[in-house]
């Protein structure tokens, strides 16, 4: 926009020499025309005059306009391009009867083109460094010498002097360049220095020279960024100088952590990672030790719980090791031996406590863990012939009728037997014992029973035997439950159901079927 209407302004300025170059033409053909007419139509009055046809090289006529001054006035005439304001220009200024080399033309043609694109070079690549504030502090007269160049160039192209506007920004731009340049040069230097520094740790001599880098530069992204890594570089070198001295200390606790601050400040120190790398490598192996150490001592103990804690975090850090593996089947052991002193622990109280279904159930999982132990397998084996034992009495008992029956009774008698034996260890066991005996003894005492009938009857004890006809019997039975069944021809026989329980004394039963048949 702005050569635009630079090349306007230009135009403009160029009609306005053209109308007054026009007068002063006009003025000379008027002076022209005198002079011929004194020279060519004055002579004509004392005589005729012959005067030649001009003729072209190739022998055609040339026709001779009558407005024209004479032969001797060279009236030139030009076609002008279409669209080019310049062209049409200097046809004017021909018609006029300025002449205008063709040479000159495309000369001034080819200045305007590259001042224009000169310009936009300028005004992309160099201005904006030029008129910057950061330039100024560095080279304020190239500053104020190139802008006063490029001004007067403009004001040349305004005026449509484009070779001497050319000449001008040329100028402009290249001191302006040299300058550019020699700033660069300055801030390459400036940054090279100050990452050389940085990079040995040298606060006092960085800090300069980014300065001057971020004054040259302001907005260069790397200067920027190497600036913030200086400002950092107090708090990372007290990090560094800290971890140094938990190094001293053997602290390795401590110079972990200053080093982890120092690479969160600055992680491309790779030095510093190494070191904490090798620092958690020692850490983790003495954490390892301290741990194995820890859990035998606890298994030596008998602290499971502390010794299961040291196994798991020996694991954590190292589960393939001999050591970890070894720590693993000592607290096994220790943990097995517990839970077998603990199962024999719960027999004992089991057994005082006299239950002796928990204390089986004790010394079964006891000899799953020791299967050979001698302890538990009597204590097993004891628990078991009580609970057995336990088991028939509670039978009896809870039927003591079936002890009306001899093998019955012998059974319950041997069981009375066997836990005579044993019956100190378990009081249910004593108690039941008795109970059951004493069931024996009173269903082992028969009862007397009087039979009266009408001496026709034939009696009989189902199971037992036959009792006969009789008006009036005493017989005995062992106490429990029986049918005495009474039969007389042309009578339906009468059963009569019986419960003598033991002790039972004056039980009389009167048999007569009185139902005919």
């Amino acid at each position: 926009m702005l050569l635009e209407k630079l090349e306007q302004e230009s135009r403009a300025s160029r009609r306005r020499r053209l109308i007054v170059a026009g007068g002063f033409a006009g003025a000379a053909v008027l002076l022209g025309l005198f002079l011929v007419a004194v020279v060519v139509v004055w002579p004509k009055v004392e005589g005729t005059a012959v005067t030649a046809e001009p003729v072209r090289e190739d022998g055609s006529p040339v026709r001779v306009d009558a407005r024209a001054p004479d032969d001797n006035v060279t009236r030139l005439s030009a076609n002008p391009s279409p669209g080019t304001a310049r062209d049409s220009e200097i046809s004017g200024e021909i018609s006029q009867g300025n002449p205008v080399s063709p040479q000159q033309f495309d000369d001034d043609t080819a200045s305007r083109d590259q001042f224009k694109a000169l310009f936009e070079t300028f005004q992309k690549d160099i201005e904006p460094d030029i008129s910057s504030t950061a330039f100024a502090g560095w080279d304020a007269a190239t500053q104020q010498d190139v802008i006063a160049q490029k001004e007067s160039a403009f004001a040349q192209f305004s005026r449509g002097q484009y070779s001497e506007a050319l000449e001008g920004l040329e100028a402009a731009t290249s001191q302006a360049q040299k300058s550019l340049d020699a700033r660069d040069l300055a801030f390459d230097a400036a940054l090279r220095e100050a990452r050389s520094a940085y990079d040995t740790d040298n606060y006092d001599q960085a800090l300069p020279q980014i300065t001057r880098a971020r004054q040259l530069k302001p907005d260069s992204a790397e200067a920027e960024a190497l600036e913030a890594e200086v400002a950092r570089l107090p708090e990372i070198l007290n990090a560094i100088s800290k971890a140094s001295v938990a190094r001293v200390e053997n602290d390795l606790e401590a110079e972990e952590k200053y080093l982890g601050e120092a690479l969160a400040l600055d992680a491309d120190r790779s030095e510093l990672a190494l070191r904490r790398q090798e620092i958690q490598i020692e850490r983790k192996e003495r954490a390892y030790a301290g741990r194995v150490q820890s859990g035998l001592a606890n298994v030596q103990s008998r602290r499971l719980s502390s010794a299961r804690a040291d196994l798991s975090a020996a694991r954590e850090m190292f589960s393939d090791r001999s050591e970890t593996r070894l720590l693993s089947r000592q607290v096994a052991a220790l943990a097995e031996k517990m839970e077998f002193e603990k199962m024999m622990a719960s027999a004992a109280d089991a057994r005082r406590a006299d239950d002796w279904i928990a204390a089986e159930d004790f010394y079964a999982r006891a000899g799953a863990i020791v299967p050979d132990d001698p302890q538990v397998n009597g204590g097993y084996q004891l628990a078991g012939e009580i609970n057995q034992l336990q088991t028939e009495m509670v039978k009896v008992l809870d039927k003591p009728e079936r002890l009306a029956s001899e093998s019955v009774a012998a059974h319950a008698s041997a069981l009375v037997s066997k836990a005579r034996d044993i019956a100190d260890l378990s009081p249910s066991l004593a108690t039941r014992s008795e109970e059951v005996a004493a069931l024996v003894k009173a269903y082992g005492t028969k009862v007397s029973i009087r039979i009266l009938s009408d001496g026709i009857t034939r009696i009989s004890v189902r199971g037992v035997g036959q009792v006969g006809a009789t008006t009036d019997r005493t017989i005995e039975l062992r106490p429990g439950s029986y049918t005495f069944e009474g039969a007389r021809a042309g009578f339906r026989s009468k059963l009569i159901q019986v419960d003598i329980p033991p002790g039972t004394e004056g039980l009389v039963l009167e048999i007569y079927p009185d139902e005919r048949v």
